[in-house]
């Protein structure tokens, strides 16, 4: 009731400002992605039809950003959306939706991928899968920050997504996280095998400022090596625990994710052992997703063996008290379920 209240009244401020509702995204509209490569994209997203990651400059130098240049990309991404035109690779994708968008200049969302290079060698990685993993084109992103920071494109509310490769084994990346905390950046996201454990992570964990996100897709030491390709399950246990100690009271900054493969973990014993391995080391929040390489085999006709894997992930997380959150693909299966659903009544 107070939901649909607050609703009515958001959308008279926006009818009276002169906005109209369009169909776009947060990517779309405000998010930057600094890719491998020496590539700028709108998003990574790529579960989708038109298999997303537009292009904003294909030839970045590293040393200094034409914000002009990006502002001009996004400003007609922005003016085609707002006249009912949606770039063929956001072509299907989840994350589009009809609502009111500001017109503003800036960037909500940062993704900071610029490299490649990782510490395991995870079978559904398309890196690895590209023999793409490697220290070519690494550039020192914290100027590039700066630059965004004193342009007012940025400020301490944008949130930043930090991933690689692994991103604790970038040579800057202690420097980089203490400079975004000093800036009195808030909401950072950092993706991470944690074999290597960080002390400005801890820092950001501390401050609740950032959270970590651990895949480790099992919870035996046997499967973890025969997914992940390296014998360091146990020390990401005990790094699991040291970022979770690292945590205020009450906070879910540490986040452990389990990824849906083919032949490995595709069966209910595996996700009920990794959820009570969780449950165990005091794990509040959990993640599951599905290997984009399996997903996009699926061609939109999802086994319904997936359908009840991801429905039972749902159900262990409701009984045991935790939250999940279901990432990208596995968002798109539960989400064609429930409306699989509705059409059925």
């Amino acid at each position: 009731m107070f939901n649909k209240i607050g609703k009515f009244c958001s959308d008279i401020q926006h009818f009276l400002k002169g906005r109209k509702k369009y169909v776009s995204c947060h990517w779309l509209e405000h998010g930057i992605v600094f890719d491998h490569a020496n590539i700028i994209r709108v998003c990574c997203e790529q579960s989708h039809e038109g298999k997303g990651r537009y292009v904003l400059d294909d030839k970045f130098n590293g040393i200094w950003l034409d914000i002009n240049k990006i502002n001009s990309e996004k400003e007609i991404l922005r003016l085609k959306a707002r006249n009912g035109q949606i770039p063929e690779s956001c072509k299907g994708c989840q994350f589009l939706k009809n609502d009111y968008w500001d017109e503003g200049i800036y960037f909500s969302h940062v993704l900071l991928t610029h490299w490649t290079n990782c510490n395991t060698r995870c079978v559904y990685c398309p890196a690895v899968r590209d023999n793409a993993l490697n220290d070519e084109n690494v550039y020192n992103i914290i100027p590039i920050i700066d630059q965004l920071f004193d342009a007012k494109m940025i400020n301490e509310d944008t949130y930043f997504s930090v991933a690689g490769g692994e991103a604790t084994i970038y040579p800057e990346f202690d420097k980089l996280i203490y400079h975004l905390l000093t800036l009195g950046i808030h909401n950072i996201n950092f993706n991470s095998s944690g074999i290597k454990y960080s002390h400005s992570i801890e820092q950001a964990i501390k401050e609740n400022k950032g959270e970590i996100v651990i895949s480790i897709d099992s919870a035996t030491a046997y499967l973890y090596n025969k997914i992940k390709g390296t014998n360091t399950f146990h020390l990401v246990i005990d790094n699991i625990k040291r970022y979770i100690q690292a945590q205020q009271i009450g906070e879910k900054k540490v986040i452990v994710k389990f990824i849906l493969v083919k032949g490995y973990n595709d069966n209910n014993k595996e996700l009920l052992d990794w959820f009570m391995l969780c449950k165990k080391l005091g794990v509040k929040k959990l993640a599951v997703d599905i290997d984009i390489a399996w997903f996009n085999e699926f061609s939109y006709k999802i086994p319904d063996y997936v359908t009840d894997l991801v429905l039972f992930a749902k159900d262990m997380a409701k009984i045991n008290n935790l939250d999940l959150h279901l990432y990208d693909r596995a968002a798109i299966v539960y989400n064609s379920y429930k409306k699989k659903k509705r059409n059925t009544f």
